[in-house]
């Protein structure tokens, strides 16, 4: 399976933004399999040093462990990865990672350090998990 095939890179500069959307012919199975691909890579062990790596992973290997499992937790439970990115907000150095669905099992019991907020903004996003280590703040997001 080509892990990269769905993912877009819409970067712009220090402006890092990876995108997943799926070719319109993939079935529901396809895109459950490249998610739990994607659970799995994130799950694996470190990158050989000088290995080509996906910006989406780089960036997701950047995420707080803690913030990092309850991706995997959520990929895990079906919710569907849409997006990464770290464009300065909202703090320098923030991930910050877009799921298409509201949270399932990652709200129920967040792992330690992780904080889940319920917002339902219209202009921002429904509900987050945030996680900061050393005054960054890190986002899913839904």
């Amino acid at each position: 399976m080509a892990h990269d095939f769905a993912w877009k890179d819409n970067s712009n500069g220090d402006l890092l933004q990876y995108d997943f959307s799926w070719p319109i012919h993939w079935t529901s199975e396809r895109v459950a399999a490249e998610q739990a691909a994607i659970a799995a890579l994130l799950e694996g062990a470190e990158v050989e040093a000088g290995a080509s790596v996906a910006g989406w992973l780089r960036l997701a290997r950047r995420l707080p462990n803690s913030l990092q499992a309850a991706l995997v937790v959520e990929l895990g439970a079906g919710n569907q990865l849409a997006g990464i990115g770290s464009t300065g907000w909202p703090n320098d150095g923030s991930i910050v990672v877009n799921m298409r669905e509201r949270f399932s099992a990652a709200r129920q019991a967040p792992p330690p350090g992780v904080v889940w907020r319920e917002l339902n903004d219209p202009h921002y996003a429904r509900e987050e998990l945030s996680q900061k280590v050393d005054l960054v703040e890190s986002l899913i997001i839904t």
